[in-house]
């Protein structure tokens, strides 16, 4: 992974979010804890194990109630305690940051942790020391979607990371861009859709990107779903046919014929290159985020701090687990689960929950409610 680090120093932290909404926690998740938030809000965690967990935030959102804009930061905790944020994309000395937006993150051993943003900018680091941030080389340019409104309106800009080990990573944005990391060198920017035989892409929120292995990821923007074998990105049958459930997606893949999608109400898993009939999982939220470690074992959350919990057989009904989010209500929550035993759930505010399991076997955590 070629980086040349530079140093970097706390910021000034942001005053603390108050949970303000009473959350009695589910089994196995701990009551909800208040974070320091970046300038920006919290945007994607990563954790390596139940004492190792990156958060990501800062830059110019536009999401938030307030379009907070700063110093894109990380914040790195050990089990117990978030340490103080570090620098990883300096704020401008004047004028407004035009980024990052929405930065995405992805660890995985060493630790080697990647940071890629909705303008397609990508930092490598331990989770306190980083790369200076570079764009992605622009390869061939697709046809711009219509519906896609351009930088700088609120959730335009999206983007997501998946990295199986430290000499591979791929990285999506929510206007069809993919890039992947091969041999210590990032590929130029490159349309997922064939832009003389389909139709451009863009989706106005969250996007989907899962990598078991080097040679096999799974990316979703909306419901269009493309395949990654090692050197082609090809398209594969959309998980939806609901626009509505499609207006954001994520993913994540705990084996290379095994993946879930969840977006807007409801779920759907690939199964051998075949997706299922989604399902109604969140009734009366917006999952924008889940975590598979394994088969048997995934965790969604939505936008209000709910979650739902897979078991291998049913998805529980979605739980409380976090107050809704009060300032940056337009940051996703985000989950990260690196065993079936621990989870940890962030919002936008910095305020975040972690599980313990696991669950009691064969049954989710919660009343049941549909299988797949």
């Amino acid at each position: 992974m070629p980086a040349t680090t530079t140093s970097t120093s706390p910021v000034p932290s942001a005053t603390p979010t108050t949970v303000v909404t009473p959350v009695v926690p589910p089994p196995g998740w701990s009551a909800p804890l208040t974070a320091v938030p970046p300038g920006g809000g919290f945007t994607s965690v990563s954790c390596l194990s139940d004492t190792f967990c990156i958060a990501t935030g800062g830059g110019d959102n536009q999401a938030d109630a307030g379009d907070t804009a700063g110093a894109g930061v990380s914040d790195s905790w050990d089990g117990a305690t978030w340490a103080d944020p570090s620098v990883y994309y300096p704020a401008p000395a004047s004028g407004s940051p035009t980024a990052p937006i929405m930065p995405a993150l992805s660890c995985t051993g060493g630790p080697t942790c990647v940071i890629v943003d909705g303008t397609d900018h990508v930092s490598t680091g331990d989770g306190t020391d980083w790369s200076a941030p570079v764009a992605l080389a622009q390869g061939a340019a697709v046809a711009p979607d219509p519906a896609d409104p351009g930088p700088g309106h609120p959730g335009s800009r999206h983007a997501a990371v998946d990295c199986p080990d430290p000499s591979f990573c791929a990285a999506v944005d929510n206007t069809g861009y993919v890039a992947v990391l091969q041999g210590g060198h990032w590929s130029p920017l490159g349309g997922l859709a064939d832009s003389a035989t389909s139709p451009p892409l863009y989706v106005a929120g969250p996007v989907g990107l899962s990598c078991p292995g080097p040679a096999a990821c799974l990316a979703v923007v909306g419901a269009a779903t493309f395949g990654w074998d090692g050197s082609t990105w090809r398209a594969q049958a959309p998980w939806t046919t609901s626009s509505g459930a499609a207006a954001g997606a994520a993913l994540s893949c705990p084996a290379v014929s095994t993946c879930w999608v969840v977006g807007g109400h409801q779920a759907a898993v690939w199964t051998d290159g075949v997706w299922s009939a989604p399902v109604t999982v969140d009734p009366t939220g917006a999952l924008d985020a889940v975590s598979c470690p394994t088969a048997e074992f995934c965790v969604a959350a939505d936008a209000t701090g709910s979650v739902a919990m897979w078991n291998g057989s049913s998805w529980s009904a979605p739980q409380r687990v976090l107050p809704p989010a009060a300032v940056y209500v337009g940051d996703p929550t985000s989950v990260s689960c690196p065993t079936a035993r621990f989870c940890m759930v962030l919002d936008g505010d910095g305020d975040y929950t972690t599980f313990t399991g696991p669950p009691a076997p064969g049954q989710p955590e919660g009343p049941p409610a549909v299988a797949p």
